[in-house]
């Protein structure tokens, strides 16, 4: 074999070692996403259920206190008729926007706020929407990345050839990144 031979062959077995490489980490990073959004989903469920333990536990309330009731329904049944990914995070986007009217008008009912169930189903939500703080952190990570590595050449050559694609982050709705206007608060 001569010396330009063996340079073809080298750089041959270079480019196709980065190409396994490459697609091993695209497909990797993608299973990381998935994992990443099951964890997620596992949490905004359980939210979904303990607002439904709320529902239960508040179903003694007025006609008024009626009207929350059916609202909380409705969103908890946007986030389960939601047939993929994207729409479960739109769902769950509009419930965690909906959240701090919901948790306002049920304390505004005295006999719902000072019920225990209430109040420990209160709590349960309060350390589930930090889980999903943290859930939410894990996923827009990995999704991130993987955003990145299939972006960047020239994986991306490699990406558009094996149909990866860009996978939507799971953002916090530009009306919750303002400070909240305390003094409205306490003039309800």
């Amino acid at each position: 074999m001569d010396t330009g031979m063996i340079i073809i062959v080298a750089v041959a077995v270079i480019f196709i070692l980065f190409f396994i490489l490459s697609y091993n980490k695209m497909k990797k990073q993608e299973v990381n996403v998935e994992n990443a959004f099951s964890d997620l989903d596992a949490f905004l469920m359980k939210r979904v259920d303990q607002l439904d333990n709320l529902v239960q536990t508040a179903r003694v309330a007025t006609d008024k206190e009626m009207e929350v009731l059916k609202d909380v329904t409705a969103l908890r049944a946007g986030v389960m008729n939601a047939p993929n990914m994207n729409e479960k995070i739109k769902a769950h986007n509009t419930l965690q926007q909906e959240m701090p009217n919901i948790m306002m008008n049920m304390e505004s009912y005295p006999e719902i706020q000072f019920n225990e169930n209430y109040l420990h189903i209160q709590r349960s939500i309060n350390n589930i929407e930090e889980q999903i703080q943290a859930a939410r952190r894990n996923f827009n990570a990995h999704t991130g990345k993987y955003n990145q590595l299939i972006s960047t050449f020239p994986r991306n050559l490699i990406a558009g050839a094996f149909g990866f694609t860009k996978k939507p982050m799971f953002e916090t709705p530009p009306d919750k990144r303002e400070n909240v206007d305390m003094k409205a608060l306490f003039d309800r």
